[in-house]
């Protein structure tokens, strides 16, 4: 059998579910060009309009001749092909509680989402604004009452990522968003700064029209506002050395708009079949899609060490 653990003995009424990672990347990407794809490798031709020149004016003076408009053309290619292809013996399964099945596709269904997730989180190497690099990272200080504000707290690092959006004319709306990894979640926690403003009281109190920091969030991901950003932790906020969560970890932390990057699922399906040589239930699920940076100005990204 497939499942030898699954034996009437040892059974549980209660599944031992597996650990899920929040999935945030994918949901902060758009959609604005996914059209009707339906195969790997179909590409969207994303077009955008030449920079314009202004030239000085003097009267009485020709003036140039008309300038060219040229398009900027950039393609979205369906270039991730991936799948899964589960089963259950008959057998283990008459022996199961029901709800393993339901288990069994509820985790190889999250298993493909987290792959695409990280998929996306992969694309703070498209970011131009940068704080730190891969070979330099920033090492982050702790916040104390004496160092706040100085430019080397946590905090003061994702308010410069707002800074440099706003320098670049990313809209100031709540399209733009920024992905932290659980240790720089403890250390927001850490600075008065956030968690005066992200409680209720603090939002009431700062914000006019009594509006909610959370603009709206409901993902559990969601962690608070900064300077116009929704804030977001995930253990999939792209890792480049050390140990994850310990002193001398080194993260980046990736911050955009809505509009920065664009992702497209081609196709996606999920099929549930009785194999012709088992005796079993099994279903297969395949998903194409692929992603595109379209205004890398619009991604900003902070290469920090943990302190």
């Amino acid at each position: 059998m497939s499942l030898n653990n699954f034996i009437p003995q040892i059974w549980s009424d209660t599944i031992l579910a597996a650990l899920r990672v929040n999935l945030v990347f994918g949901n902060l990407f758009n959609t604005d060009y996914e059209g009707e794809l339906k195969a790997a490798g179909d590409t969207v031709r994303i077009n955008a309009i030449g920079d314009v020149t202004v030239y000085n004016y003097t009267k009485d003076t020709d003036i140039n001749a008309p300038q060219s408009m040229t398009d900027a053309q950039t393609m979205l290619t369906i270039s991730q092909a991936k799948y899964y292809n589960v089963a259950i013996d008959d057998v283990d399964r008459a022996q199961a509680h029901p709800d393993v099945y339901a288990e069994m596709i509820s985790w190889a269904g999250y298993k493909i989402a987290l792959t695409m997730d990280q998929y996306y989180s992969g694309f703070y190497t498209d970011a131009v604004n940068l704080i730190g690099s891969s070979g330099s990272f920033q090492t982050v200080s702790v916040a104390t009452t004496s160092n706040i504000g100085g430019g080397t707290t946590f905090y003061d690092y994702l308010t410069v990522l707002s800074q440099k959006m706003t320098e670049n004319a990313v809209p100031e709306d709540n399209g733009r968003w920024c992905v932290v990894p659980p240790w720089g979640h403890t250390l927001l926690k850490q600075d008065v700064r956030f968690t005066s403003f992200n409680t209720d009281a603090g939002r009431q109190t700062i914000l006019s029209g009594k509006l909610d920091a959370s603009a709206g969030q409901s993902s559990s991901a969601f962690i608070g506002m900064i300077d116009g950003m929704s804030i977001y932790k995930s253990l999939n906020a792209p890792h480049l050395g050390g140990t994850v969560g310990v002193s001398g970890s080194q993260d980046v932390i990736l911050a955009g708009h809505k509009m920065a990057v664009t992702k497209a699922e081609g196709l996606n399906e999920t099929e549930a079949y009785r194999p012709p040589y088992r005796f079993s239930d099994a279903v297969k699920s395949l998903v194409l899609y692929g992603a595109k940076t379209v205004r890398p100005y619009a991604l900003c990204a902070a290469y920090l060490q943990h302190p």
